[in-house]
């Protein structure tokens, strides 16, 4: 047998070298992608959905972080469901998901109102915001002459509007007390006077925190 060549040799070293090293690269690659395969599936835990018709907000919300899914409660009009009940889910109780899916919850609006109604709660919301008039403050100008919406939509407008008329009421007294030097007492007789139409509870509240 014919000696190698010491370039013959380094030659068969090179390739021995070269396929050695495509076999681990392989065999390393097949083994990261196997480990990966397996952790993604293994990161997907399964939940069961609940029913959540008998449950409020608040319970929904922690069972969406809890359980971590990418959970969102909205409203929609509905002229069947009352105002504020539940409406629907996006995914049926008992059904199978899994972690960082979607599931939406709809609660009812009450049913749309008219243009006019709707109109009627802003001029509220703007009287409420920029003169703290009270519940039957408000409604008395919505149905003035001034205003001229009918009993139906100002009773619409109180009824949706979103206020605190203790606030309001104690607003409406650090007026008095600033700008016309009033005494808690006068102050008191005029909250609760058919001018302004606070109720007797919050007049007081207004007083027990006037400074």
């Amino acid at each position: 047998m014919a000696k190698l060549t010491e370039n013959e040799k380094k030659a068969l070293w090179f390739w021995a070298i070269v396929i050695i090293g495509v076999v681990v690269f392989f065999s390393v690659k097949n083994k990261d992608n196997a480990t990966t395969t397996t952790y993604q599936k293994n990161n997907k835990v399964e939940v069961t959905v609940i029913d959540f018709s008998a449950m409020t907000r608040e319970d929904i919300k922690t069972w969406f972080d809890t359980n971590k899914i990418n959970g969102r409660i909205t409203e929609e009009y509905s002229n069947d469901v009352p105002k504020g009940s539940f409406v629907s889910q996006s995914t049926g109780a008992n059904t199978v998901i899994h972690e960082g899916d979607k599931i939406t919850v709809t609660y009812s609006l009450g049913r749309e109102p008219t243009t006019e109604e709707k109109n009627a709660l802003k001029k509220a919301e703007s009287y409420s915001r920029t003169m703290h008039m009270s519940k039957n403050g408000i409604y008395r100008q919505l149905t003035s002459t001034v205003e001229g919406f009918t009993k139906e939509a100002a009773q619409y407008a109180i009824d949706n509007i979103d206020v605190d008329w203790k606030e309001n009421a104690l607003e409406k007294a650090k007026s008095y007390q600033n700008n016309m030097n009033m005494s808690k007492n006068r102050i008191y007789n005029q909250l609760t006077s058919t001018v302004e139409g606070f109720t007797k509870e919050e007049a007081q509240y207004a007083i027990d925190n006037l400074e």
